[in-house]
């Protein structure tokens, strides 16, 4: 019996020292992350930023100075301006994927049922896994458990000699990936989803200013 009570608290001791340094990783990754995002707001001012460990890689949006701001870290990020952005298209293992309201797509044609689906499931990062599964058929469980290896944004901008940039929220190049699920992969969906929404209200806000000044009335002069 004490042999037992012995392995029992030994097992629960290693399980709370595990949990302790799981939680200190993480608190030290999010220590570094917010480090990240307030030196980008001092560089380029108050905006929305995001920066990963895993590349590490910045991406955000300077509100203030109407900037799009890129780098593979913060020290090399350069600013875009917001007007050369042409279009954003997430690239979900090398496949297209545009999102709106209602429907999700990709460059294989609709695929309204996986994406409806993997809303309700995951949210955007699911909305977007559900554009790539399609078909009526489609379950919440298989859109969480797809096998993802790359999440890109593609943006295009108005440069002739670099008129692509790529962010790169996630790549996992060997193995067959992580489930959309998974806690290292979920949060870089949701961001992806998040900056594509941004780019393309920006886009959507130009073309409709744009629209509305073509179609506003020539005021003509007064008589003498």
């Amino acid at each position: 019996m004490t042999t037992l009570l012995i392995v029992v608290f030994a097992f629960f001791g290693l399980l709370m020292l595990l949990g302790w340094a799981v939680n200190t990783n993480m608190a030290r990754n999010q220590a570094k992350q917010d480090a990240a995002v307030a030196e980008l707001k001092e560089r380029f001012g108050e905006g929305d930023y995001y920066y990963s460990l895993s590349g590490p890689r910045c991406i955000g949006i300077a509100w203030g100075r109407d900037q799009l701001i890129l780098g593979s870290d913060v020290a090399s990020a350069t600013a875009l301006p917001l007007s050369d952005v042409r279009s954003a298209d997430i690239e979900i293992d090398g496949v297209e994927v545009t999102t709106s309201r209602s429907t999700t797509s990709t460059n294989r044609g609709s695929q309204l049922a996986g994406g409806l689906v993997g809303g309700v499931l995951l949210g955007p990062a699911g909305a977007l896994v559900g554009g790539l599964t399609g078909g009526s058929t489609t379950t919440g469980k298989a859109v969480g458990q797809r096998k993802i290896k790359s999440v890109k944004l593609v943006i295009r901008v108005a440069d002739r000699v670099a008129p692509l940039r790529t962010h790169v929220f996630f790549d996992h190049p060997h193995g067959e990936g992580y489930e959309a699920i998974h806690p290292m992969l979920q949060p870089e969906l949701e961001k992806a989803a998040h900056y594509h929404a941004l780019l393309t209200g920006v886009i959507e806000d130009r073309v409709s200013g744009s629209a509305a000044t073509s179609a506003a009335p020539i005021q003509s002069g007064s008589a003498a």
